[in-house]
């Protein structure tokens, strides 16, 4: 594979009706099940491949949500995936991040284009699937996930769904198991390629 492209990845796959441009920008915000605003993103349109639409953050790059906002100090692509109820997220070391790897359990990413501006909404769930950068993975937000499934009344199939989909990613993130792997990796690269170039 040139070292410059874009990684290489299954032929991608109809993500939904709106189709993201690579180089659009686009928001990816993530409420609470009770429609709370939680996380919210502007991030731009990396790439697509047969895994999700990958869109990536820069070093100044703010990640906000009501009483605080976070600026990583590196860059960062997120994979919405084409299928499944999640957000993974995949950082580059050397900033105030411990994690290479972070995936939000969600509701299934809804995509929408008003007035050109390209957006993407979760509902978060609670639980993540975290790999640190020692190596040490994890399932977190054990207790929150409790909290909120009582508080909020989650149905119990989206409990029982939430909790088997997060012990598979985490299988999958320990196994290596793509796009855990390489493929990760290689969108972080060519994400932080193209921002030199834009320097």
């Amino acid at each position: 594979m040139d070292d410059r492209a874009a990684p290489e990845a299954p032929a991608p796959l109809p993500c939904a009706a709106v189709v993201p441009d690579p180089g659009e920008l686009a928001r990816l915000c993530f409420t609470k099940y009770d429609g709370s605003p939680h996380w919210r993103y502007e991030l731009t349109v990396v790439g697509i491949d047969g895994y999700g639409v990958w869109l990536g953050g820069g070093p100044g790059s703010a990640c906000a949500r009501p009483g605080r906002t976070l600026v990583p100090g590196v860059a960062w692509v997120s994979l919405v995936p084409h299928v499944g109820g999640y957000v993974s997220t995949f950082n580059a070391p050397g900033g105030p991040l411990s994690a290479g790897i972070y995936i939000d359990l969600a509701s299934v990413p809804q995509w929408s284009r008003d007035a050109g501006v390209l957006q993407v909404d979760a509902v978060d769930l609670d639980l993540d699937v975290v790999r640190r950068f020692t190596g040490v993975c994890s399932i977190e937000d054990v207790e929150e996930f409790e909290e909120h499934r009582l508080a909020y009344g989650y149905p119990e199939a989206l409990v029982s769904s939430t909790r088997a989909l997060a012990d598979r990613l985490y299988q999958d993130v320990v196994a290596g198991v793509e796009p855990y792997g390489r493929v990760g990796a290689q969108w972080l690269q060519h994400w932080q390629r193209a921002l030199t170039a834009q320097k």
